[in-house]
């Protein structure tokens, strides 16, 4: 007899389930991705697990009365692409177990996605761990996309780029030196509006983003001009990125003229240098897989350990329900 999976709405009840099979998934990603931190993420997978399941987005998959499965999704979010509303699930907020987890979470996503739906909602994202090629190859088959991925280097593995320029000066801008580095963070908003990221990031975000005290905006100066940046953050995109020894670079960009000149190369090793100084062990970094040039430079130094997918819904569809 064929085993019969129910698929049932988001209960307290499966909380515990949930975050035994998520622990797993994370344990299951350390097996593959060696660098990645070694520690009880328990807790931390337990809130987010917890707080999902209250938005009620989502399905679990029940077999024989256990939890197998589950998919949990946050939002929803005005504009989460273009004019749509859409939902997003992080690190944690989805889990499959079992023989066939490619088809458990083609199921979970067919049955939360047809309740979604009917709520006007037409964006879904949701990240999963980069190693996982049975879920991943599920979710491209449902027709998502990678879109995005999380990525860490530890610092004592990183191979050290010599100073290639001895007249490139890096330096931390502090204050309203800040603001130095906002041509280039323009010049980054506009290189990823082009073929073939076609990324949409509003420019009035710009200005106050350089007042955030917890932002730090590091420069590459040649001819007392701030030709690259790098900004650094201890807080990112996963629950790995606000980990104690671990700092996140959250943007870069090197003015064109001055590319393919180790700018870049120089202007993280100094950041290297930097976390190392201040008791790091990590780097970790997201950027956007669509963006050719970061994912050439990045991938020299980082392992991916997340891809984020997204699939948006033909809106059009929403008139015939």
């Amino acid at each position: 007899m064929a085993e019969v999976i129910e698929l049932k709405d988001l209960e307290n009840r499966y909380l515990k389930g949930a975050v035994a099979l998520a622990v797993n998934e994370y344990e299951q990603e350390l097996r593959s991705c060696r660098l990645l931190i070694q520690d009880d993420f328990r807790d931390k997978l337990s809130h987010t697990i917890e707080v999902l399941f209250q938005n009620r987005l989502g399905k679990a998959a029940i077999l024989d009365n256990t939890l197998i499965g589950y998919l949990a999704f946050t939002g929803p979010i005005e504009g989460a692409f273009g004019n749509v509303r859409g939902v997003f699930s992080p690190i944690g907020g989805s889990a499959f177990s079992g023989t066939d987890r490619g088809r458990l979470a083609s199921l979970l996503f067919a049955e939360a996605a047809e309740e979604i739906v009917k709520n006007g909602i037409c964006g879904f994202a949701l990240s999963r761990y980069a190693h996982d090629d049975e879920a991943g190859r599920s979710l491209i088959m449902n027709g998502f996309g990678i879109r995005c991925a999380d990525a860490m280097l530890r610092l004592s593995d990183r191979k050290i780029v010599e100073k290639a320029d001895r007249e490139l000066k890096c330096r931390e801008l502090t204050g309203r030196e800040k603001r130095l580095a906002e041509p280039l963070k323009m010049g980054l908003i506009h290189h990823l509006r082009k073929a073939p990221t076609f990324f949409w990031k509003s420019t009035d975000e710009n200005s106050e983003w350089f007042y955030e005290d917890h932002v730090r905006i590091f420069a590459a100066e040649k001819d007392r001009k701030i030709i690259g940046y790098m900004a650094l953050d201890d807080v990112g995109e996963t629950f790995l990125s606000e980990h104690p020894s671990i700092s996140n670079i959250c943007g870069a960009y090197v003015e064109k003229n001055y590319r393919k000149y180790g700018v870049a190369q120089q202007l993280l090793e100094y950041l290297c240098q930097i976390c190392e100084s201040e008791g790091k062990t990590y780097l970790g970094v997201d950027c956007e897989t669509m963006n050719p040039t970061a994912l050439r430079f990045w991938g020299k130094y980082f392992e991916n350990y997340t891809y984020s997918y997204a699939r948006r819904i033909d809106e059009r569809l929403l008139v015939m329900r």
